[in-house]
């Protein structure tokens, strides 16, 4: 039944089928060839699957392992891992102790049959891949229309991003709490457009949301150079600027807490060895006491010729609300 599907389309018939069954999903690609597929309920519930699509895999006991643990430390529901190939006796001991259920071509087609979704089947084979517009997986509400005075590209750049940083540590996609980005500061009107975006769970919110969350107001720039660093052929800078102001505890910015998502990449933080302590300085890390603020900045290597970026604090974050502004920038 599915000999004629393509790899990629076989993690999205998955969120397709998962979708016939309630689920809200959103497919996300790996770089090792492997898929997640994060689904959720209005209910509350949370779902993933692990997928690998190639028909000669075969999942052996501690892959199965290692995903149930994932599963426990990210408070998934539904575990499934799911595969063209096959799974190993071993395999299938793990997945009875870690609740993970498994599916090879064989258990997926009954359950295919079972459902009374044959068709669906179709749609995804023979080069398809499902298509459809990028707001059909997204696994939170879309509203149909936008609100005007909303700058649309930015909007864009953090629904893309929303899709390619669900495992942006690598962890889970629960929801998105804070997004900030588009309009205000000089480099976005003078250049490609920045948004910003939060993945962590900031678990010290009050009632209202707000008192122990690190409001940072932000603003990026493209720079050839920074400090005694040029950049490499082919490549710019991207500078982002920090005034971070912390809540009601004490609040630890790290470079490991954020990533620039770029051109379908998560690009990591520059770290910059020989060069003087000055500049170190102006670099996260950085530490709030409450309720003060503090300046730094962090700095990316991307690629000369990128057309737009998200700024994406990941799920290791404390858990900021981002507020762009206007700054100025310390990091020369």
């Amino acid at each position: 039944m599915f000999e004629e599907m393509d790899e990629p389309a076989f993690p999205k018939f998955l969120a397709a089928f998962w979708a016939e069954k309630g689920w809200n999903t959103s497919v996300t690609a790996n770089n090792d060839g492997t898929y997640l597929v994060a689904g959720d309920k209005d209910s509350g519930s949370r779902g993933l699957i692990g997928v690998r699509p190639s028909a000669e895999t075969e999942i052996g006991a501690s892959e199965v392992e290692d995903f149930a643990a994932f599963c426990d430390k990210k408070g998934v529901d539904v575990r499934v891992m799911a595969t063209r190939g096959r799974f190993t006796t071993g395999a299938r001991s793990a997945a009875d102790a870690g609740n993970v259920h498994l599916l090879d071509p064989n258990e997926l087609a009954s359950a295919v049959r079972d459902e009374g979704v044959e068709e669906l089947v179709g749609k995804f084979t023979g080069g398809g891949g499902g298509g459809g517009s990028l707001f059909d997986s997204l696994p939170f509400p879309v509203p149909s229309g936008l609100p005007s005075g909303v700058p649309v590209v930015p909007i864009a750049a953090a629904v893309v991003v929303v899709l390619a940083a669900v495992f942006a540590g690598p962890t889970l996609l629960g929801f998105v709490p804070f997004v900030g980005g588009g309009g205000g500061g000089g480099a976005a009107d003078a250049g490609p457009p920045f948004t910003a975006m939060s993945l962590a769970n900031s678990g010290n919110a009050t009632a209202n949301g707000t008192a122990n969350v690190t409001t940072v107001q932000w603003d990026a720039r493209v720079q050839d150079t920074v400090g005694n660093y040029s950049a490499r052929p082919n490549e710019t800078f991207v500078v982002v600027q920090f005034n971070a102001t912390a809540g009601d505890e004490i609040t630890t910015l790290r470079p490991g807490n954020f990533v620039l998502h770029v051109d379908g990449r998560n690009r990591a933080p520059q770290t910059f060895q020989n060069t003087t302590n000055a500049f170190k300085a102006k670099l996260l890390p950085t530490r709030i006491a409450p309720g003060e603020t503090s300046s730094a900045a962090v700095v990316f290597s991307v690629p000369e010729d990128f057309d737009g970026a998200t700024l994406v604090e990941t799920y290791d974050g404390p858990g900021v609300r981002f507020e762009r502004a206007e700054l100025t920038f310390d990091v020369e």
